[in-house]
């Protein structure tokens, strides 16, 4: 069976209604359970911040397997590498725009306690790779749009001037953008096997600090700081939103 641009896109939006499914499901399962919970919840990032990530997530994972298992093994003169060119090209702007904007978002709300793997090593090593991440993520969307640029692909892709040039790799920039998928593949691997190693072995619920669902109030770390410390509180100190 081969796999086209077209057939590969059916795939995603069957996946697309199953995490949707799955997270509604997870979501409401929480809240049912919640009333049984004596723990707090742990602090959360902004639910903005969060459908962000989970958006420029699925649309990353979406450009690199799509370039890698499909695009590159589509001729420039098959008339599917026109149409999966075109919504590659507006998937990866579309990315850079929201990665600015959750620079932005980043800045502007409150966030969590930094993670810690109680390792420094580990806790050097993440912070390292979350660097490394933006920087990639943001280097392979502009190096893709810079060669977008100088093959003239935006003519041809959306004006429907010209034609695709035989081989894009004739262009330098053509290797900056596969030397910056490949880095950002293995960056993203790590991010995940980070994910899994506090999930399995630490235990200690990070993930749930990229769900939605309330937040913990910004001084709750205070509370429980002075309620450690024997300090009256008032009823509603603990209060979340």
């Amino acid at each position: 069976m081969i796999v086209t641009p077209s057939t590969f896109m059916t795939i995603e939006e069957i996946l697309v209604v199953i995490a949707i499914v799955a997270g509604a499901a997870w979501y409401f399962s929480r809240r049912l359970r919640s009333g049984a919970e004596t723990g707090r919840p742990a602090p959360k990032y902004h639910p903005f911040f969060v459908l962000i990530h989970w958006f420029v997530a699925f649309a990353i994972a979406n450009l690199l397997l799509r370039g890698a298992l499909i695009m590159r093994y589509i001729p420039n003169s098959d008339p599917e590498k026109v149409d999966g060119l075109r919504a590659h090209m507006y998937a990866g702007t579309l990315v850079l725009v929201l990665m600015l904007i959750r620079l932005v978002v980043r800045r502007k709300t409150q966030l969590p306690p930094r993670a810690t793997a109680r390792n420094r090593n580990l806790d050097w090593l993440a912070k390292a790779s979350h660097r490394l991440l933006y920087v990639l993520v943001l280097g392979q969307a502009l190096s893709g749009l810079t060669m977008a640029v100088q093959t003239g692909l935006p003519d041809a892709l959306i004006l429907g001037r010209g034609t695709l040039p035989e081989d894009f790799w004739v262009f330098s920039i053509r290797s900056v953008h596969y030397l910056m998928s490949r880095l950002l593949m293995a960056t993203i691997a790590l991010h995940l096997a980070g994910a899994m190693y506090h999930t399995f072995i630490l235990r200690d619920g990070l993930l749930r600090r990229m769900s939605f669902g309330r937040r913990a109030m910004a001084h709750e770390t205070t509370i429980e700081g002075a309620h450690a410390a024997g300090a009256a509180q008032p009823a509603n100190a603990g209060q979340r939103v």
